[in-house]
């Protein structure tokens, strides 16, 4: 294991760097492009075959998500502006919890180092679970498609919801005149970080979907990584927990979401890791899954000792 921790070690110092340097540059981080970026560590292990085989399947899953997810917006864009207000008013938010924080950190004309960060972490979104596919992928193949099943089933859980019951953010309702103005902090911070690069990314042609605010799925899928990290690697994974915290405080600074948005969010991503964990517990599936795929129970380790 001790080729496969320096491996993993300096695979992470990469993606700080890559992603810091994408960020420098304006380059966005859309999972298309981002594959690209994961793609260079596997060529000096000699596992380019292996990583497009099985990684190609989940992010066309993904990115027909992704598509999906725009075209909601249009299929029902009549929203619920009500249901967020009237749960953080119920959780204690004054009149909501974008409002009480923005009071507190936000002020008009000056930038803290705190609102760019809130900011990098809020766009880590694609970057987090993809990384975190990817370590998992290098430790133990079974792991990554446990993992990549659960964030499928989240996704498109969270797809349904949006098509049948499309919410508005904070930033949305203070718009329409229902809680006291929210400032559009992202619009600011973005204007200081450099002019986005016109690379071509088939991302890039998707709609975003401005009435998907239950469940929030950027506060899901860190809520699902903090999950499957102590699933695989137990009590020293419990620091993790720092990063879904410190997403969830984003979105709701930011004004791109509701307290309620992200706890549902959380209980959307627990949902989902009980389906998948319960799925591969079923000898049924397990033996249709080798049978199918026999290739995922081969007992390898993409980066070997």
């Amino acid at each position: 294991m001790h080729h496969q921790a320096i491996f993993i070690a300096i695979f992470l110092i990469y993606i700080v760097i890559v992603t810091a340097v994408m960020i420098a540059l304006g380059i966005p981080t859309y999972p298309d492009s981002y594959f690209f970026v994961l793609i260079i560590p596997v060529l000096f292990i000699h596992r380019t075959r292996r990583f497009i085989l099985d990684w190609v399947p989940f992010l066309l899953l993904f990115l027909a998500y992704e598509f999906l997810r725009g075209l909601a917006g249009v299929l029902k864009p009549r929203a619920n502006y009500e249901l967020g207000i009237q749960l953080d008013k119920w959780l204690g938010g004054t009149p909501t919890f974008t409002n009480l924080v923005q009071s507190h950190l936000y002020q008009i004309g000056k930038l803290h180092f705190y609102d760019y960060l809130v900011t990098i972490v809020y766009f880590l979104h694609f970057v987090a679970p993809l990384t975190f596919a990817f370590l998992l992928w290098m430790k133990n193949r079974q792991q990554f498609l446990r993992f990549t099943w659960a964030f499928l089933l989240l996704s498109y859980a969270g797809l349904v919801t949006f098509i049948i019951f499309p919410t508005a953010p904070p930033w949305l309702a203070a718009q329409n005149g229902l809680i006291p103005h929210v400032y559009k902090i992202l619009e600011v911070t973005l204007s200081s970080f450099p002019d986005h690069l016109s690379l071509p990314t088939i991302y890039q042609n998707f709609n975003p979907n401005q009435v998907a605010a239950i469940p929030s799925l950027h506060a899901a899928f860190p809520t699902l990584i903090f999950l499957y990290t102590v699933r695989f690697f137990g009590r020293r994974a419990l620091p993790v927990i720092i990063y879904p915290a410190l997403v969830w405080f984003s979105i709701i600074y930011l004004g791109e979401h509701y307290l309620s948005d992200a706890l549902i969010g959380a209980l959307y991503a627990v949902a989902s890791f009980i389906v998948v964990e319960k799925a591969f517990a079923s000898p049924k599936l397990k033996n249709w899954l080798k049978d199918k795929w026999p290739f995922w129970f081969k007992k390898e380790v993409i980066v070997k000792n």
